[in-house]
């Protein structure tokens, strides 16, 4: 069967194929229950088609499961329970009433309904009349005149995920439905190392939430032997841990925690910008490439420059922040001519309108222009606002007495342009 499916982490499926990872019949079930986006009835299959295909065996006693001589004979059982609350969440007999939360695409926040329906198709029905993208949904169904419930998250299809009811009396049903799956320990192998930065992409913000710098997965990074047999024996799935330094939001400080299920973790491909280049550093450092002089330099390093972008004042015009220093200037030479090219440094203009153009796009951004250098005769290009005395024309109106320089050829027109600029320019120049 493909176990591979039931992995959230592209990583660690593409490492255990690479290297022919051969599944046990309780990792292949365990994966498949853990899979948050297979449905009941994908789940349902697949531990059937482990019933037919792989060997039978033990559970044996752990912590937080209970022993059976048969994982087959479990996954059986276990099926038929769930059957039986979906049959429950579905069936109206006129003593339960119905409602439902959403998760929209623009959060990840369950918002609920005050509304109140008589029948799960009613209720569903009311969901698809929503206006807004769901992503998913839970139907509650809840008792008459009883705290007992049931809760099913679905798809907006109507595609049931799971299925979960608020108490189960019988106490062989409870230990079948709550002390089995979530007990089991396993120790997979995985391609990451120590440093590597990882995150579950699921969880992209929050406390471990987003990118982290991982010290230790499963049993790598710890040292006593004693802790590490104490894990297979008595570890559940809350121990199938990753840990390492994570990132704050708010302020970027770094914090050491454990992430469950560790199965989830993915390679961080995204850029680390802003406040979460530390984490580039802290990798480098963890992983031996800088000393820790250098690392806590740009720890601090980094902090400041983003404290200090916070901290620019955002009520101002660029230009007042220019002349409060704060901001540096931006200086710019403009080149009029049709046929010769630029000089380096310079921004290449071939009609006197395109070089309008320049010349206000300047003044809106707050440029300084420090020289604008002339031709005069601008062939085919004069059709687009005239030769280059045009534009001494338009400055001269416009009195913007930007350094002019001239290149042309043509004496009579340089002989004007210079007449001109003499007259309007004055000390300027």
């Amino acid at each position: 069967m493909n176990v591979y499916r039931f992995i959230h982490s592209r990583d660690i499926r593409e490492h255990l194929k690479k290297i022919g990872y051969a599944f046990s019949p309780l990792e292949a079930a365990w994966l498949v229950y853990q899979c948050r986006t297979a449905s009941l009835s994908e789940k349902h299959a697949a531990w059937q088609e482990i019933i037919d295909n792989m060997p039978d065996c033990k559970i044996e006693w752990r912590l937080n499961t209970q022993p059976r001589e048969s994982l087959h004979a479990f996954l059986r059982e276990y099926m038929a329970l769930q059957n039986k609350y979906i049959e429950e969440l579905y069936r109206t007999d006129g003593c339960a009433i119905y409602q439902y939360r959403c998760v929209y695409n623009d959060s990840g926040d369950w918002c609920g309904s005050e509304a109140v329906f008589s029948s799960f198709d009613a209720c569903c029905s009311a969901i698809q009349n929503e206006e807004e993208d769901i992503r998913k949904v839970t139907v509650i169904k809840r008792l008459v005149d009883e705290s007992f419930y049931i809760e099913g998250i679905m798809l907006p299809d109507k595609t049931l995920l799971s299925v979960k009811p608020s108490r189960i009396d019988n106490q062989y049903e409870d230990g079948l439905y709550r002390q089995s799956f979530d007990g089991f320990w396993f120790d997979f192998p995985v391609p990451f190392q120590k440093g590597d930065i990882l995150w579950d992409p699921a969880r992209e913000g929050g406390f471990c939430g987003g990118p982290f710098v991982m010290e230790g997965i499963a049993l790598e990074g710890i040292s006593s032997e004693r802790n590490k047999e104490n894990l297979r024996k008595h570890g559940d799935n809350s121990d199938m841990n990753a840990w390492g330094e994570f990132q704050r939001e708010e302020d970027g400080e770094i914090y050491s925690e454990v992430m469950d299920n560790y199965m989830d973790c993915e390679y961080y491909r995204g850029e680390l910008t802003g406040k979460r280049r530390i984490l580039t550093a802290l990798s480098n450092f963890v992983k031996g490439r800088i000393d820790v002089c250098l690392f806590a330099r740009a720890y601090h390093q980094i902090l400041a420059e983003e404290y200090a972008k916070v901290c620019m004042p955002v009520c101002y015009t660029k230009t007042g922040m220019i002349l409060a220093g704060l901001e540096q200037q931006e200086h710019r030479k403009i080149w009029l001519d049709d046929v010769r090219e630029a000089p380096a440094g310079y921004v290449h203009c071939r009609s006197v309108n395109e070089a309008k153009e320049q010349i206000l796009q300047c003044e809106k951004e707050c440029i300084a222009i420090d020289l604008i250098d002339c031709d005069h005769d601008l062939g085919d290009y004069a059709r687009d606002g005239g030769d280059g005395i045009r534009l001494i024309d338009w400055l001269a109106e416009r009195k913007t007495g930007y350094p002019i320089a001239l290149h042309t050829m043509n004496p009579v027109g340089r002989e004007t342009m210079q007449w001109e600029i003499d007259r309007y320019w004055g000390d300027k120049r």
